[in-house]
C-alpha cells in the first residue's frame, strides 16, 4: 500500500510541474500561485483538479512539496538573478509595479508567499533579498522616468 501512495505522490508532483508549474515563467510567480493554493483557516493546499485526480492527500502532498522546492529554487538564484525574475513576474502582472513594490516595502505581503514548511534561515534570507529587490526595483523604475525618451 505504501508503494501505491508514494506512487501517487510522485505521479501528481509530477503532473503538478508538466501542467501547470513550468508554465509559470517565473519561480517568484511560482511561489505566489502556490501560495495563493493554500487556505489560512486550514493551512491545507485546495486544487480540485489535482485532488480529483490523485486523490486529496496525494495533491497536498504534492504542493506542499512543490511550495517548499519552489523556494530553494528562488533561493539558489544569485541575488542579481532573483532581481530579474522578480522584475519578470511584476511584467506578467496587470497592475502597476511600482504600487505592488511599494505595498510590499510597507506591508511585506511577499511573506506571504513563503511555505509553512520554510525555515528560519530562509524566511532571513528571503525577507533580506526582497528587502533588497525592492528597493533596487524602485530605484530602476525612479532612474527609468528621468531618461529622456
Amino acid at each position: 500500500m505504501s508503494g501505491e501512495v508514494r506512487n501517487w505522490q510522485r505521479s501528481a508532483t509530477e503532473d503538478l510541474w508538466e501542467r501547470t508549474l513550468n508554465q509559470i515563467a517565473t519561480r517568484m510567480g511560482r511561489l505566489s500561485y502556490l501560495s495563493r493554493l493554500r487556505n489560512p483557516e486550514t493551512d491545507q493546499y485546495e486544487h480540485h483538479g489535482l485532488s480529483a485526480v490523485f486523490g486529496e492527500e496525494a495533491a497536498e502532498d504534492a504542493l506542499r512539496r512543490s511550495h517548499a522546492e519552489s523556494l530553494r529554487s528562488f533561493l539558489n538564484l544569485g541575488i542579481l538573478d532573483q532581481v530579474n525574475d522578480v522584475k519578470g513576474y511584476l511584467g506578467g502582472l496587470p497592475q502597476s509595479a511600482r504600487r505592488l513594490l511599494t505595498n510590499w516595502e510597507k506591508l511585506k505581503g511577499y511573506e506571504a508567499m513563503l511555505p509553512q514548511s520554510a525555515s528560519l534561515a530562509q524566511k532571513a534570507l528571503f525577507n533580506g533579498n526582497m528587502a533588497i529587490i525592492i528597493r533596487h526595483l524602485k530605484a530602476e523604475l525612479v532612474a527609468g522616468e528621468k531618461r529622456p525618451d
